[in-house]
């Protein structure tokens, strides 16, 4: 538990960091309608944009993360209608919806880099970018074998590399003074991201893996 609960004080450092920029502002910020948390690390207390219609587990485990809105709208399409909701099986649909959500990224960023019309100025802080979505992508079969080996520390550290994946792309824009031509579909990554972490380092218990 000490090495589970250090993992998640590095994460929250490299979170601090990573919303010092203003062009995370919105990845970082609570939900419009979601009270922000009374100390650092705890969850928000209220929710009220969730949809009524929404699995009451599945609300349940949202609303115990930083951006619950995006958990339930972003998770939902990833878990089977029959499937049973825990916080393993929302962690894997997240994951999974991390997935997509960097292809994305990665595939705009790239048709970015290459036009011939993008100022350079742009290109490298983006090529950074790509580099980082590329390694997210790879590592979210390291994240699901760790959940399938129940191994609560490696799952942790797997998933506090993608803060950093998120946080360099973000530091080569802050650092070139420029915004992210993909702001949008950034945010909503890096909101995945810290929700991921909030529900593997948090809620996911292996304690009775033996």
């Amino acid at each position: 538990m000490e090495m589970k609960h250090l993992t998640l004080l590095l994460c929250l450092f490299s979170f601090s960091a990573y919303t010092a920029s203003p062009l995370v502002a919105l990845a970082s910020s609570p939900s419009d309608g979601q009270s922000p948390s009374s100390s650092e690390g705890q969850p928000p207390q209220t929710v009220s944009k969730i949809p009524s219609n929404v699995n009451p587990k599945l609300k349940k485990i949202c609303q115990e993360v930083n951006h619950p809105t995006e958990c339930v709208t972003t998770a939902a399409p990833f878990l089977g209608e029959t499937a049973e909701i825990s916080p393993v099986t929302v962690l894997q649909a997240e994951i999974e919806a991390i997935d997509s959500q960097a292809k994305e990224a990665l595939a705009k960023a790239t048709k970015l880099a290459t036009d011939p019309t993008t100022s350079k100025t742009i290109t490298f802080p983006l090529n950074i970018c790509i580099d980082g979505y590329k390694a997210i992508l790879k590592n979210k079969q390291a994240i699901l074998d760790a959940i399938s080996k129940r191994d609560a520390d490696e799952l942790n550290m797997e998933l506090s590399s993608n803060v950093d994946h998120i946080s360099q792309c973000e530091d080569a824009f802050e650092e070139a003074k420029i915004n992210s031509p993909i702001p949008e579909l950034h945010s909503l990554l890096g909101k995945m991201i810290f929700n991921s972490i909030n529900i593997g380092v948090d809620m996911v218990d292996f304690e009775d893996k033996n």
